[in-house]
């Protein structure tokens, strides 16, 4: 299931992926929390935690994911996934090639400067 991080700085979004994922996950919680950031004319700054509780992630959730993320490309500005899996950064390094906006990787203990780092906290205002 995936679940809403409601301690997220002011700005940012974050989602939690713990046991089974699936792709009614993703419709259910993630994309009307996206929508209304979308709504309100702001870009997507989005933290995922996929920590020690998660069990299985389905290949169907992941590509309702990516779905999303093609038809929203240039509304994403930040994503900070937390993870503490080897095998992942390379594939996120690859990932963050091919999208536009910042993706960062951040091991579990690093998840406060994650979320301040998604939400440009600390960042001086242009």
């Amino acid at each position: 299931m995936l679940k809403e991080i409601a301690d997220m700085p002011a700005g940012a979004v974050g989602f939690e992926a713990v046991g089974r994922v699936d792709d009614d996950d993703f419709e259910e919680i993630a994309e009307p929390v996206l929508r209304r950031e979308l709504a309100a004319g702001r870009k997507i700054r989005m933290l995922y935690l996929l920590g020690p509780e998660l069990r299985e992630y389905e290949g169907d959730a992941l590509a309702e994911e990516l779905k999303f993320a093609a038809r929203h490309a240039t509304s994403y500005e930040r994503v900070a996934v937390v993870n503490d899996e080897d095998w992942l950064r390379p594939a996120l390094r690859v990932l963050s090639a091919l999208v536009p906006g910042q993706l960062r990787a951040f091991p579990v203990a690093e998840l406060a400067q994650a979320k301040a780092w998604v939400a440009g906290e600390g960042e001086r205002a242009s």
